[in-house]
């Protein structure tokens, strides 16, 4: 059995396996048909963890995209190489990488390196995008080059123009320390030409050489010079590699040089070099407090940024580096490119040209691809065009600078040079009155904001705000626009401004949910939050950025660490997730202000705070990867199909197969959500009709299962041992409780309705129910308990209480049917038969003991007496067991009558056959007579007297009646 049973199974792994490879084939697909995109940076080495987290990023992202594949879409694949950031390395890698699949190039990290690769990928005509490379001749003059990062060009123009706006002092001067190399090079000219432009003079400028051995030395020397002329040197350009800075940068703080340092975007996270020296320990941010560095800028990152970071975050438990970011944006935009090219199956060179056209189409707004650090859209020359910002350390962290610079074709006030930046913070105390089905809620939360008030004269109230998201009340359009109160807190310390502000009475809605999940059926995520911008101050005035040192990197829901995050909101089956802080950018109509004229929209920042909080109830969905959603499907449907028909077609596995069928079952609701989930419909016309529909199923098929269940496993084991059919009225009590349950549970967890009125109602009807029933169902319990207990059986000779005795013709669940002697048939009620003495004589071998009593004159000898009883009963030929022996004993010697006394003689013999009993009886009295006739005890028959009946005993009745006598008084 176990061995066919094993083979049935096989066979049904093999069926579903053969048509799930069959309706997919592309599950075996080839490793060489995958898209193979190359990257290129240092994985070994000084530099080693650069581009270890750029590749962890750009992996976080094709991992994503393999996943929400088609089946038309091919594998995306990672092939990684080591240019060590050195020269030489590069140009074989390049070389490598060119006569590789890979049809596109993401690297490399450094400008040295890019230039000589960059002539490689042009002769060989494989695109190529930079993430952090920033010389100009990069992609200048290569077609086949392209850069997601801001050039030198624009960076050393930006840096010189923040420095004269806001770090030099009227006729101040600067000074400049580069690195020869292109890089370095290229950065000190324009910053030096743009600053001599604005009439400041570059005081002095010092060269490093590249060259390892003599840079130590080197760097000593204009340290040391940097110190004689420090009074006059102004601020200190630093146009050199993060790995240079650290060098440069401990040498100038520690022979106590106070001037102002500004720095390119490589020195983003040169703040890491520092963190094992014991100054940088006892006083987080002793070597990088102050400097100013142009880079991509956590805190200025919009939603997408942050929900990307976060993943990375949880991932890898680190937070990611900004030119991580960038590398993505190459990764998305490669991939983008990939998928607008129709025919995949062209050959590597063609597809290599085609796919660096569509990398190149990529030239307007409009046209743009959307990216971690914002739109990539590329000019004639491969370069792009995004928003830059100013960062300055503070605690050991590089954030956003209070003053940033503007685009001055952005604003229509030319006198307009900076717009401010408003560090602010939310942190929740809890999420109260929490509606789903409306997706409003109330929170209860601390807002503050901490600014530079002035500058050139100038004075903003970032507290006048409008909350995007804010409940608007019928009777009142500008509920939106509700003034802050007196904030709890306000201090003036070192130039900024602190405002503190509690609010606890407002109700907000979901703003996201148009483009979070309004295309989702069984919704397991909720996103709360809270949402505002300026009500007059444009995102060329003011900026709202995350305050990463008010609240830390950590982002804490929670003003106390030790509650418990859980206790934030009351929900059952929810659970807080997650949460982020960005800032954003919302657009309005202008509506004829005459600051805005001849502009389609007016942009604000907007500062966004926004819990996000699981379901447990669809939390099995988010295990299945979207790539396999329709595999699944269709496995679970055949596998269940065969189940079904496997299940009718051999019932001996029934009871086996319900276990399987059951697991299918499960996983065929779930599938069939996860695959109606993935199609691509309104779900906003629907989902209430599927959502209700798969909860109640939730609720159905568990009792379906279970009803068969009890069928399987409780009804037919009883029939098969009883031989009898369970009452359609038990099998029908049975199914109605569990039906009955489940459609309270329906009304109450699908429909959320009260069933407390249902609950009376069903107890009444049950309690009437079961009156009228009560006798029949006592009947039915106490038959399944005979069932279970097997006291006897059809076909076997009972004795029921004081019933007459008789043989078993009819079991039923409501009455036990006797055949008597007398061959009148007797029908007992089980819950009779349940309650009284039951003998059987069949059971277990249909053998018993018979006992008779005869009465002799107490003269005659016992021993002889004895002797002649046994003989008698041996003598008998039919009936008497003649392997066991028989028991005589002297029961009494009684006077009877006026002077006559009586010997009662017991006599005890194992017969079988209870139908027999009276012939065997008559059998053993003849023989008894015979025999003492024979022996002259007595001469008629009139002299032997014996009982009225003759009793049949089981073997432990007969030990019962033989341990109480006296042994003494036995014969024998």
């Amino acid at each position: 059995m176990k061995k066919k049973y094993f083979a049935l199974l096989v066979v049904i792994s093999l069926l579903s396996a053969s048509v799930w490879a069959w309706l997919n084939l592309n599950l075996f697909e080839k490793k060489d048909d995958a898209i193979h995109i190359a990257f290129v940076g240092p994985l070994s080495g000084k530099d080693a963890n650069q581009g270890e987290s750029m590749v962890q990023a750009i992996e976080i992202y094709i991992d994503y995209i393999n996943q929400n594949r088609n089946a038309q879409q091919k594998k995306i694949v990672l092939d990684k190489f080591d240019d060590k950031n050195d020269l030489n390395t590069a140009t074989k890698v390049a070389l490598e990488v060119a006569n590789s699949k890979a049809v596109a190039v993401i690297g490399h990290r450094r400008s040295d390196c890019s230039i000589p690769a960059g002539k490689i990928y042009k002769q060989y005509k494989i695109p190529a995008i930079t993430p952090t490379s920033s010389v100009t001749k990069i992609t200048q003059d290569n077609e086949w080059y392209f850069r997601t990062f801001f050039g030198n060009d624009l960076q050393g123009k930006l840096l010189a123009k923040y420095a004269k706006e806001f770090l030099l002092k009227p006729k101040g001067t600067a000074s400049i320390i580069y690195i020869d190399t292109p890089y370095g090079k290229e950065l000190a000219d324009i910053f030096g030409e743009t600053l001599r432009d604005m009439e400041v003079e570059v005081k002095y400028k010092w060269k490093l050489t590249n060259n390892g051995l003599e840079q130590k030395q080197q760097m000593k020397e204009i340290v040391s010079d940097l110190q004689a002329k420090s009074n006059d040197a102004g601020l200190i350009f630093l146009a050199t590699q993060s790995n240079e800075g650290v060098k440069l940068v401990k040498s100038i703080k520690d022979i106590g040089i106070k001037n102002q340092l500004i720095a390119p975007d490589s020195y983003a996270k040169f703040q890491e070099g520092f963190k094992n020296y014991p100054k940088e320990i006892n006083t987080p941010g002793y070597y990088t407090e102050g400097i100013y560095v142009f880079s991509f800028l956590l805190d200025m990152g919009n939603r997408f940024t942050y929900n990307f970071h976060s993943k990375y975050k949880e991932k890898y438990k680190k937070h990611m580096p900004g030119a991580s970011f960038y590398t993505v944006d190459a990764a998305i935009v490669i991939i983008e490119a990939i998928k607008q090219i129709q025919n995949q199956q062209q050959e590597l060179q063609a597809f290599r040209k085609n796919l660096r056209d569509t990398i190149a189409s990529f030239n307007t707004p409009e046209k743009a691809i959307k990216g971690t650090t914002g739109l990539n859209y590329f000019d004639e020359n491969g370069n792009i065009s995004k928003p830059i910002s100013m960062g300055i350390f503070t605690k050991g962290h590089l954030v956003s600078a209070p003053l940033q610079l503007i685009n001055h074709n952005g604003s229509n006030n030319s006198e307009q040079r900076h717009k401010t930046v408003v560090y602010t913070g939310i942190q929740f105390n809890g999420i109260n009155n929490i509606d789903l089905n409306n997706f409003t809620y109330t929170p209860d939360f601390y807002l503050w904001f901490r600014f530079k008030k002035e500058h050139d004269g100038q004075t903003i109230r970032p507290q006048e705000i409008k909350f995007i998201n804010l409940v608007t009340s019928p009777t009142s359009l500008n509920d939106n626009l509700i003034r802050l109160k007196k904030p709890i807190k306000k201090e003036v310390t070192d130039g900024y401004t602190y405002l503190l502000y509690r609010i606890n009475n407002l109700t907000f809605k979901e703003m996201y949910r148009s483009t979070y999940n309004l295309q989702t059926i069984f919704i397991e995520q909720e996103m709360m939050g809270v949402s505002f911008h300026h009500r007059q101050l444009d995102k060329n005035k003011l900026v709202y950025v995350h305050d990463v040192l008010g609240m830390g990197h950590k982002q804490k829901l929670l003003l106390d660490e030790n509650t418990d995050k859980q206790k934030l909101i009351s929900l059952a089956d929810w659970q807080v997730a997650d949460s982020n802080f960005f800032q954003n950018v919302t657009r309005n109509k202008p509506l004829g202000n005459p600051r805005y004229l001849g502009e389609k929209d007016i942009e604000y920042s907007t500062f966004n705070a926004n819990i996000f909080i699981n379901s447990n109830q669809y939390a099995y969905q988010r295990i299945i990867p979207r790539n396999f959603i329709t595999d699944f499907f269709i496995f679970t449907c055949v596998a269940t199909l065969l189940l079904m028909i496997l299940n009718y077609t051999h019932n001996n596995y029934s009871k086996s197969l319900w276990f399987v069928q059951t697991i299918f079952a499960f996983l065929l609701l779930i599938s069939t959500e996860v695959f109606i989930e993935s199609i691509e419909i309104n779900v906003e016309n629907i989902r209430p009709f599927v959502l209700t529909t798969f909860q109640t199923l939730w609720w159905l098929i568990p009792a379906v299962l279970l009803d068969v269940a009890i069928n399987r496993f409780v009804w037919m084991p009883l029939e098969e041992k009883t031989r009898r059919s369970v009452p359609k009225l038990m099998r029908f009590l049975v199914s109605s409780i569990i039906y009955i349950l489940a459609l309270f549970g329906i009304v109450a967890f699908v429909f959320n309705e009260p069933i407390a009125s249902l609950l009376a109602t069903g107890g009444l009807f049950a309690g009437i129910i079961g009156f009228a029933v009560q006798f029949n169902l006592s009947n039915i319990f106490s038959g399944i308990a005979l069932s279970i207990e097997y006291s006897f059986r059809v076909g076997d000779w009972v004795k029921i209480g004081k019933f007459a005795e008789g043989i078993v013709v009819d079991m039923n669940w409501r009455a036990i049917k006797i055949k008597t002697r007398r061959q009148y048939i007797l029908s007992i009620p089980n819950s009779v038969v349940s309650k009284s003495d039951i003998h059987n004589f069949s059971y277990p071998d249909n053998q018993y003991w018979l006992m008779c009593t005869i009465h002799l004159d107490p003269k005659h000898d016992p021993i002889q007496i004895d002797e002649i009883l046994m003989n008698a009963i041996f003598s008998v030929e039919e009936g008497v067991l003649k392997d066991v022996k028989p028991f005589i004993r002297l029961e009494s010697i009684e006077e009877v009558g006026v002077s006559g006394l009586v010997a009662s003689y017991v006599i005890f013999f194992k017969t079988e056959n209870y139908q027999y009993k009276s012939k065997v009886l008559k059998n053993v009295w003849q023989h008894i007579w015979m025999h003492l006739n024979q022996a002259g005890v007595i001469k008629s028959k009139a002299e032997i007297k014996t009982s009225k009946t003759a009793e049949a005993l089981t073997s432990p009745e007969l030990n019962k009646i033989l341990n109480k006598g006296n042994l003494l008084n036995m014969i024998n």
